[in-house]
């Protein structure tokens, strides 16, 4: 089904993620949202618009899970739709719910249905299957390829929505093989599953990803008083012209290895624990904190994991490797 896409101006209905209030649109900045975090700037851009608002008093909530009568809201603001009655919707869990008549206007236009037992569920988390099926329906997904996931059956009702997510680069996936469907949905991760779904046609193909990527981390790492050093980048904490007994850390991106990036940690990593941070959140986003935890630790001399559909290696010998491969 197609949907005008309608964003609001001037007055608007503030409802997303919270109660419904009339007010002015404007730029709002969360404080609870961590700067620099990979779902701010979709938190933002969907602020601005009004179609997503917090609790009140500067507060997102980052890392709640969010409702299908959240969601519903959040649909029905979007494309501009209203309860027009010319269908009735009987779901005996809905009345005098302060989503009701957006939960009647999804489901009018098809975007959103109820769990085949005459209720909706207006309170309940969404899960990843059902966030995927409802990005399909509202902004017309096309399948264009299958996908990795070994954890959705082919019968599934999910799955051509999800190769859908997958085809137009929405969603990963929680891992290499794995969507991990029946998983909730946050606050945070539907604001970016919805921006990722309004601007389908711009997410970047995998090597637009690895030069983006490689231009972030090259930024970082001159940011952060590391040198270029024939083809890597070295942080000494005397400069260039420091002994190279000295040098902390190496960085190597795209140097024609079958990895895309490599750090060699020399010495101290809590001297370089910032970028390394930075670095980590560029390519492991959503375990980058998980992933510095690993390094910091007093692990095997080898391990490999996959994180964020990349494999990872680390190897602890005299000096400190982690090796990331491309994105599969």
């Amino acid at each position: 089904m197609n949907f005008k896409s309608v964003l609001a101006t001037g007055l608007i209905t503030t409802t997303l993620f919270g109660a419904t209030t009339t007010t002015h649109a404007q730029t709002k900045h969360f404080t609870d949202v961590p700067s620099g975090h990979w779902s701010e700037n979709s938190i933002n851009f969907l602020n601005d618009k009004g179609i997503v608002s917090g609790y009140g008093d500067g507060i997102f909530g980052f890392g709640d899970n969010v409702t299908r009568g959240q969601v519903a809201s959040i649909m029905a603001r979007y494309f501009n739709l209203k309860d027009n009655e010319s269908q009735k919707i009987s779901f005996n869990d809905i009345k005098n719910h302060m989503f009701e008549n957006s939960i009647k206007a999804v489901t009018q236009a098809g975007i959103m249905v109820g769990d085949g037992s005459d209720k909706f569920r207006p309170d309940d988390t969404l899960t990843r299957y059902e966030m995927a099926v409802i990005l399909k329906h509202a902004f017309n997904l096309e399948v264009k390829k299958g996908t990795p996931f070994n954890d959705v059956p082919n019968n599934h009702w999910a799955r051509e929505a999800i190769k859908a997510l997958y085809s137009n680069g929405v969603t990963d996936g929680v891992g290499p093989y794995e969507y991990g469907g029946k998983f909730n949905v946050t606050r945070e991760q539907f604001a970016t599953f919805m921006y990722k779904s309004i601007f389908k046609d711009q997410n970047p193909t995998p090597e637009q990803e690895q030069q983006n990527n490689a231009n972030k981390l090259k930024h970082v790492a001159e940011e952060n008083g590391f040198f270029l050093n024939d083809l890597r980048y070295t942080y000494n904490p005397y400069g260039k012209e420091g002994n190279p007994t000295s040098n902390i850390m190496d960085l190597f991106i795209q140097d024609g290895s079958v990895w895309e990036t490599k750090m060699l940690i020399h010495n101290d990593v809590s001297a370089v624990e910032k970028p390394i941070k930075e670095f980590l959140n560029i390519l492991t986003p959503t375990q980058g904190d998980e992933l510095l935890k690993i390094i910091r630790s007093e692990g095997p001399i080898h391990e490999e994991l996959e994180l964020d559909r990349r494999t990872v290696v680390i190897e602890r010998y005299q000096t400190l490797s982690v090796l990331f491969g491309y994105k599969k």
